[in-house]
This record gives structure tokens, sequence and C-alpha cells, in this order.
């Protein structure tokens, strides 16, 4: 063969070798075609399984191409103990991953995937819990970390494992088992986490002590706290299970509670120029009546927002930090709403919560359970062994309410928006009845009732401005005068046993307005309320128990009245109260067995020199006049009749014997759950 034949047979052959190449080359790439970020998430994953978020304090950006150096350097890191699932790092990484093989066939993907699966496996504590590092447990890495959803992140991702989920359906079947199990270990931690503050279950911290699971600091601006912003997650996260068991639907319940109560209404959080300031702007919350926010973080103890910047110093007003801190952290929230708005209105009636009778909204506008509160509370069963509660929304509800069952609280939004309001003259009523069933605004006649926030108004007074002769079945000349001076009852109560009213107002123009009656065990308790009517406007029988409340008289002969003959130990105490109303008002009388205590209570100037003194009556009194006072004053000057003399009641008890605990002593606790 000459050297023509061969050079030919060998270009044929280069050819044809090249073809073949190319052709394999292509046959390749179309079943494993490549995805460059996932390629990248391949070379940053370390050999535990978790990725970084950050390389020398820079985030890792998968989108960034790589030189063959860098490539070189980062798996030269492969080691490193720097995996995390902070900011989203390696949850994030698993589901491109599995999305990546799902396009692509890359197989390299799925098994980094379940790689980094098998890390969340591992990192997870015996308490269920999951640290923000591992292995590094340095300083607080090593806590149980809900902080940007670090704990929640892992648990959706092995939720969706155990259930086939979003695509990973295509991961190793034998991740199935153990992935549940570090759900049902995740969900207990999650339980046993939540914070209990006085009495009620909220939210959660960001982060919980690895070891005994309460609430810890993190970074020197991140104390101990419950979350506004975490909160939202975990509840999130709670509403997937299935057939939720009762101590999962009470956290929920807990939570949106917490979140309902703590909402800051009217503000929004935005980003301000300010020339004053290094970079030109600052971060403030500013007014809009259309917006509602909510705190990063609250203080365990009272509830309130707080802030800290790197000092580690809690302040109560974001103004207070440093601006670093201020415009370079998120310190209010808008992601609750997306459960209110959704998600949790799903998960009540998907899980029998509202026909369970547990947790019920009532708004006019339509957006809630319910547009009326006694269709509310209609539609509730008598007893309950636990509190249900109404929430009512801000409105102005012209509605009589009766309350016949058990264990109810109506919670208003805001005292001062949210109204129940009715026009009655008792006097008119009792024309065609025979008792005052029906003669309040707001009725009761149901055991352990709690009324909160609420302005609870029986307006005839105000309204009604002359006399009117009405037909009276009951009056032997067959009609009867009704002026705006007669009794009127915002709230009656006939057989009612604990009764709490915190942060109410109570308004009439005239008596009675808050007529707790039962001579037989009645309890009631009432703290930062605000009461005004006319004469015996505060009028209890059996033992009541007011503090820092607010007292004003529009018209009548007294204030404030009580009837204790039916046991020797009723008592009425008044604490830190204060008292008002027009020029020349008196305090109070009686005309049955009464027990007055009031202490360090506070009276305006136009307040008569009348003692609290007994109405001239036929009733025979048992246990003689029981009028004690102690460290109470008056503006302008105190009058003699209010001096100190505790010591001649029964028992001699001092200042600091009057508590709650001595006048219901083992009967109640109504401070329990406030």
């Amino acid at each position: 063969m000459d050297i023509s034949t061969i050079k030919k047979v060998m270009r044929d052959f280069k050819i044809k070798y090249h073809f073949l190449i190319i052709a394999f080359c292509c046959l390749a790439f179309s079943v494993h075609a490549q995805d460059a970020q996932a390629d990248r998430m391949l070379l940053y994953q370390r050999s535990i399984g978790g990725w970084p978020k950050h390389i020398n304090e820079v985030k890792v950006d998968y989108t960034k191409s790589l030189s063959e150096g860098e490539k070189a350097s980062v798996l030269d890191d492969k080691f490193r103990n720097d995996a995390t699932i902070d900011n989203n790092a390696t949850t994030k990484e698993i589901r491109y991953l599995v999305k990546a093989y799902k396009t692509t066939g890359n197989k390299e993907y799925l098994r980094a995937a379940e790689n980094g699966i098998r890390y969340l496996l591992l990192m997870q504590k015996d308490n269920g819990g999951f640290p923000q590092f591992y292995p590094d447990s340095s300083n607080y890495r090593g806590q149980i970390t809900y902080n940007d959803n670090a704990m929640i992140n892992a648990l959706n991702i092995l939720w969706d494992v155990e259930h086939g989920k979003n695509d990973f359906e295509l991961v190793d079947a034998a991740l199935k088992a153990p992935a549940k199990k570090a759900v049902d270990k995740g969900i207990d931690c999650i339980l046993k986490t939540q914070i209990v503050a006085r009495g009620k279950p909220t939210g959660w911290c960001a982060q919980h002590d690895k070891k005994t699971l309460l609430p810890v600091k993190a970074r020197a601006f991140e104390l101990a706290s419950i979350s506004g912003m975490e909160t939202v997650g975990i509840a999130e996260f709670l509403m997937k299970v299935e057939n939720p068991s009762p101590q999962i639907k009470a956290a929920v319940i807990g939570a949106m509670q917490w979140l309902d109560a703590v909402k800051i209404r009217g503000y929004k959080y935005v980003d301000v120029d300010d020339a004053t300031q290094s970079k030109g702007k600052d971060r403030v919350l500013v007014k809009d009546d259309a917006s509602v926010v909510w705190a990063r973080f609250y203080d365990i103890e009272t509830g309130k927002p707080f802030f800290s910047g790197r000092d580690g110093v809690k302040k109560w007003n974001l103004g207070e930090i440093e601006i670093e801190r201020r415009t370079g952290y998120a310190w209010y929230t808008i992601t609750p709403q997306k459960l209110f708005d959704k998600l949790y209105p799903q998960w009540q009636k998907k899980n029998g919560t509202v026909t369970a009778k547990k947790y019920l909204t009532v708004s006019q506008d339509g957006k809630g359970d319910f547009t009326s509160i006694q269709d509310a509370i209609n539609m509730l069963p008598d007893s309950s062994a636990t509190p249900r509660t109404i929430h009512i929304k801000p409105g102005r509800y012209n509605e009589k309410i009766f309350i016949t069952k058990h264990n109810i609280i109506l919670e208003g939004e805001d005292r001062e928006t949210t109204k129940i309001i009715q026009s009655i003259a008792r006097d008119e009523w009792r024309c065609e009845r025979t008792d005052d069933w029906g003669v309040a605004t707001i009725n009761l006649d149901g055991d352990d009732i709690t009324l909160l926030n609420l302005t609870i108004t029986n307006d005839y007074g105000f309204t009604q401005k002359e006399p009117r002769t009405v037909a009276c079945a009951s009056d032997s000349t067959g009609k009867k005068v009704i002026t705006k001076g007669g009794h009127q009852m915002a709230l009656r109560s006939m057989n009612t046993t604990r009764l709490k009213a915190i942060n109410c107002r109570f308004s009439a123009w005239a008596g009675d307005t808050v007529s707790p009656w039962n001579l037989v065990d009645g309890m009631f308790y009432f703290k930062d309320c605000i009461m005004e009517g006319g004469v015996d406007f505060y009028c209890p029988r059996g033992w009541a128990w007011a503090e820092n409340c607010t007292f004003y008289t529009n018209t009548g002969d007294a204030a404030i009245w009580h009837d204790g003959s039916g046991k020797e130990d009723f008592k009425t105490v008044l604490k830190n109260c204060k008292f008002d109303g027009y020029e020349g008002f008196k305090l109070g009388r009686y005309h049955r067995d009464a027990q007055f205590y009031l202490i360090g209570c506070s009276f305006s100037k136009s307040m008569a020199d009348k003692d609290i003194y007994q109405v001239a009556t036929t009733n025979v009194l048992q246990w003689g006049r029981r009028v004690y006072y102690a460290d109470c004053k008056r503006e302008g000057g105190d009058y003699a009749w209010f001096k100190n003399n505790l010591e001649t009641a029964k028992g001699s008890p001092g200042v600091k014997d009057i508590t709650v605990e001595w006048l219901f002593g083992n009967r109640w606790k109504p401070e329990k759950n406030l």
C-alpha cells in the first residue's frame, strides 16, 4: 500500500472517530444534562453531607462561575465543620438538587441530596431539636434553633421525604422511615418548647437550650424572648399535621391567640430618608391605619415588644438602639398575617376547631366565623372543661347578649373600638316581665365567664332625654313614667359564679350599671375596668374584687353598694381604685348587710364629705356596720371618715393581707390564667 493510500485511510478513520466522539457526547448530554448551579453545590458539599452558608464571611453564591483554582480551593475545604442549616443552608441545596435530578437525570445530584438528608437525620438531637450548626457546637451554635426557620426548614424536608411530596418521592425509599421518626421527634420538641407565659401558651423563642429546652439568647442583640417571627413558621408547620392530636391543636390555637393578642395595629415598618444618619436612612414604624405589624421579640414576663443593640441591653424603644442594628435587622414583621388571612381559617375548618368550638371569630365584615356575637355563643355546647374563646373584631354590635353556657371568654380586639350597645330601661322591661333576665346589655347565667377588652353600654339614659309614659301591666294604674334616671344595667348576672372582667368599660347614665348578683356563691373579679352610672352603679352581691378600676358617678345618691347578707364572709374589696363624678357625689351606701374594704383608693375633690352610709331599711342587719379603709387619699385634702381602720375588721387584717387569695380563699384563683 503506497503512502497516499495509507494517509487516506487514516484521514477517513479520524473523521469517523471525531463523529463517534461527538455523537457519544451528544448522547451523554441528552441523558445526563448538566446544571451549572447544581455542579457547584456538589463542590461545596461537606464530607458530612451538609453545606456552609458562607466562606470567610462571604455568602456562598452558586450563580458565580469558579476558576479551576477556586474549584480546587473549595474541594480542599471538604472536611471543614462549617455545615449548617442557618440562613436556608443545606435545606436549600437539598431541594435544588432533587429538582435538578428530576430535570437532568444526573444521579450525582440525587446522591448529594440524599447525603444532605442523612446529614439532617444525623444532626437531630435525641430530644428532637435541631442545632444551628453540626458538628460545630461552639457558642450558641449547638442550641435548638428556630431562628430564621432553621429547624422548621429541616423538618419540612423530612416531612416531604416521609410523605413523598415536592419531588421527594424520587429519593431512596429507605429514608422514609427515619424521616418519619425524625418528624415525630421534632413535633414533640416543638410542643415541649412552646412558652407558657402568665398561664397561657404563647409562641417560641428563636433559640432554646439544648438540654433544658428553656428560651435562651444567641447573639448579643438576640435575647431570650417570645418571637413574633419564628412562631409563624412553627405554627404553619404544625398546621400541616394530618389528624392533629389535642396537644398539637392546643399549641396551634395558643400560638394564634397569642399572635392575635400582640399584634400592633395602625403602623407599618419602613425605611425612611434621614440625612442625619451616616447612610442617609433610618428604619422606623410610621402611622398607617390600614396596616398591622408584629414585633420580632416580645418580653416573656410583660408581653411587651423590646429591642437590643450589640451591647445586649434590653430597650423598650427601637430608637434607643444604635443605627447600625436599627437598620441592619428585621425588628418587625408582617408574616403572621398570612396565617390569619388563609391558613388558620382553613386549618380550623379542616380540623374541626370551629365546630369543636374552642376559638371563634366574630366580625361584622363577614371575614370571621360569625357576624353576630350571639350566633357564636349559640353554637357552643353548654359546657366545656376548658375555656372557649369568642374573639370579637372592632365594631358597634347592637346586640343584647345572653350567656347561659359555661367556660366562655368574650374577647374584644380593642376596648375603645369593640362595643356592645343596647338601650334598655329596667323600669319599662319589668312592666311585662317578672324578673331581670334580659334587662341588661349583657345577661349572664353561666359559670366561668370572662370578659376582655370590651365596651358594654346601656345607652338609654344617654339617648332618651325626656320622660316617657308607657303601658305597664305591673303598675296598678296600668301605665308608668320612665325617666332617664332609672335603673339601666349594662351587665346583670343571675346565678353566675366566677365572673372575670379585664380591661372593660361598663357605661350607663343611671343606676345599677354593673350588677353581678349571686347571694349563694357569687365570685366576681374586675381589673383595669372603667365603670360609670348613677346611684349604686357598681353593686355586687357576694364576694367581689375590683382593682385599678375607675368609677365615675353621673347622677344619684351613691357610687357603690354591696349586698353581703347571704353569708357573713361576703365582702367587696376595692383596691387602688379611683373615684370621680359630679360635684358632691357620694361614695357609697347599703341597705342590706354589707362589708366594704377600700385599700389605696383615691377620691377626687368633687366627692362629698359623706361616709358610706346605711339607708333607712326594714331589713334586719345581722353583722352591723362593716366599712373599712386603708391608705386612701382625696384630692384637695382627706376627710376624717376614711382614716385607716383595718384593725377594727374581723381578724384585724393588715394591708398586705388584703389579697385576692384572702378574699376568695381556696374557692377560686382568678389571677391564675391572667
